[in-house]
């Protein structure tokens, strides 16, 4: 039950990685994304129940969306540099 627990924000910042890029200039970009990081964290804290366990675990899984989302948008974009060159 605890994978599927993390499973949420891990799925999410997949998610938000492969699409985020997908934006208008940049300021729209790092606005939309930090807004999409707090919904989608605060909302996988929600729907797996562990905010009755703690209200920190909110900050946990948005760190997790963040970084699992700017992971997948580093390899997105270093894979398409090395298809460039």
């Amino acid at each position: 039950m605890e994978f599927l627990i993390e499973a949420f924000p891990f799925t999410f910042g997949i998610l938000l990685g492969l699409t985020i890029d997908r934006l208008g200039g940049l300021p729209a970009r790092r606005t939309a994304w930090i807004g999409a990081c707090t919904a989608l964290g605060a909302f996988s804290t929600l729907a797996s129940g562990e905010w009755r366990v703690s209200p920190l675990f909110v900050l946990l899984d948005i760190g997790i969306v963040a970084g699992v989302s700017l992971a997948v948008l580093w390899l997105q974009r270093r894979r398409a540099a090395r298809r460039a060159s």
